[in-house]
């Protein structure tokens, strides 16, 4: 409503974001419910794709409200025009910075405590916010001391800042959605081989999010080992993994014989 009043884009762009803040936040919360499920029949690996599925939907938030500020930089550029600053302009954006500043602390120390992938996303989603706001109040400044075009270049430089959220929340979901590999493979091998009675390993995937890992691989025991004893050792193999990487929800171990000793 300020913005409108005003007729500052920089101000009105902000308060889209802040906007989107808000219904990010309500898809946040499905999205966390609807994770925290535990697997059922439909859903044999459980529900935590819905996290991801949620930080995307942040994303595609932040790609409207970057084509709503651009447009409304280009009106004003193209018609010229100065906004009315006020003392309340200046007052309304200070105490949107406080309150954002806080938000971020405590959204990153939550993120980092739960490991939280949608935690981590809303986190950069609203420390945009504080560049934001940043960027609007020095085109406060600017258009008080006689230069009004810096208004909507203060739009399009807000519009810059959420543009480069809503890419880095795209890219970490997307590595999420396309199964690219969690865990790096001679990590999960130099665990592997150094359990009792492994002659080696291979065919190592890892797939999911960061806190919430799917491993499966190829352990290989001697052929003249009981099936008995390589199943028990595989279960070693296992528990020294999930010890090692408490982020793996479940690690499925294939258990073969070395190609060398293949008839």
């Amino acid at each position: 409503m300020l913005g409108y009043g005003t007729g500052a884009v920089s101000i009105l762009s902000d308060g889209f974001h802040s906007l989107t803040d808000s219904a990010s936040n309500v898809v946040a919360l499905v999205g966390m419910r609807a994770s925290g499920k535990p697997p059922d029949v439909d859903h044999p690996y459980g529900h935590r794709k819905y996290e991801t599925l949620a930080a995307a939907g942040i994303f595609v938030f932040l790609l409207i409200v970057v084509m709503e500020v651009v447009r409304a930089a280009v009106h004003r550029f193209a018609g010229g025009g100065a906004p009315s600053v006020t003392t309340m302009s200046f007052g309304v954006m200070i105490a949107t910075l406080i309150v954002n500043v806080g938000v971020v602390r405590y959204e990153s120390a939550e993120g980092r405590r739960l490991n939280s992938e949608l935690l981590h996303a809303d986190a950069m989603h609203t420390k945009s916010d504080v560049f934001t706001s940043c960027a609007v109040l020095v085109s406060l400044v600017a258009v008080r001391l006689g230069y009004p075009m810096v208004d909507p270049l203060g739009g399009v430089i807000v519009a810059g800042f959420i543009a480069h959220t809503g890419w880095e929340i795209a890219r970490q979901t997307s590595r999420v959605l396309s199964d690219r590999v969690v865990i790096a493979e001679d990590s999960i091998r130099s665990v592997v081989m150094a359990a009792p009675g492994v002659v080696g390993c291979h065919q190592i995937r890892t797939r999911g999010s960061e806190d919430h890992a799917f491993l499966d691989l190829h352990v290989w025991y001697p052929s003249d080992m009981s099936l008995f004893e390589a199943h028990r050792l595989s279960h070693v193999v296992k528990d020294r993994l999930m010890q090692a990487f408490p982020q793996i929800a479940d690690a499925i171990i294939h258990i073969e014989p070395p190609p060398s000793e293949l008839p």
